[in-house]
């Protein structure tokens, strides 16, 4: 779908998207679409460095050099003007060439640190996949995790994750289940509800290098297109 159409919807046009099998409106009452045309900071929050947007599309960078928690190996961004305990969250995505003898986590995730910050006993779904871990190209994880006790799937989609083409993510998350899309097509669902947070989360979008990694020999880029979510 056009930046221009996409910019419609978001305006109060009634318009539909459609990935694969895999369509829902994005004009109706609790929806939002990112189109990334600019980075709105009153709604994202950088965590660290900052993606770079550009002609409707947002390119998270880690710099080869840098260690992990610096300045340049770390870039996300998280959305706070809301919390969620429940909805359906997308993210159109690509992947440049993938690290596989550093430790780079991608994707996108709905997080919290726990009660009262207590970190063991942390909230979160996501989808994505920490690089330097043995699985194929193909393959990513499927996590879900509540008060610190979490399932994470082993998810083969079918397609080279790190093409360089466009793929779209999508979580569809209440308190009896989680599901996992990749380009319309359902790959995967969790439902035991020991393991599906209830408390509200925040979403994260964007790539890390992970604590103890060495540093990145060359850039890693993690682009998206639009993030959208309907609660």
């Amino acid at each position: 779908m056009r930046k221009a159409a996409r910019r419609s919807t978001v305006a109060g046009l009634t318009a539909a998207v459609l990935f694969g099998t895999w369509m829902f409106a994005t004009a109706n009452a609790g929806e939002y679409t990112e189109s990334f045309d600019s980075l709105n900071r009153d709604l994202w929050q950088c965590e660290f460095s900052c993606p770079t947007v550009e002609g409707g599309t947002a390119d998270f960078t880690l710099s080869p050099g840098v260690d992990a928690r610096e300045f340049g190996s770390w870039s996300k961004v998280s959305y706070r003007a809301e919390r969620f305990t429940e909805g359906e969250f997308a993210m159109r995505f690509k992947l440049t060439e993938r690290p596989t003898d550093q430790a780079v986590w991608w994707g996108l995730a709905l997080w919290d640190n726990g009660p009262e910050e207590d970190m063991s006993k942390f909230n979160e779904i996501n989808f994505g996949y920490t690089t330097d871990q043995s699985f194929e190209n193909t393959e990513l994880r499927f996590e879900s995790a509540k008060h610190g006790v979490y399932r994470s799937i082993r998810v083969d989609t079918g397609v080279d994750l790190y093409d360089g083409e466009w793929h779209t993510g999508t979580l569809k998350y209440t308190a009896e289940y989680v599901q996992f899309y990749l380009d319309g097509e359902l790959l995967h669902t969790i439902s035991d509800k020991d393991v599906i947070p209830t408390d509200p989360m925040k979403l994260t979008v964007g790539p890390r290098l992970v604590d103890g990694s060495a540093p990145l020999e060359q850039e890693f880029t993690q682009s998206v297109d639009w993030v959208w979510f309907r609660n």
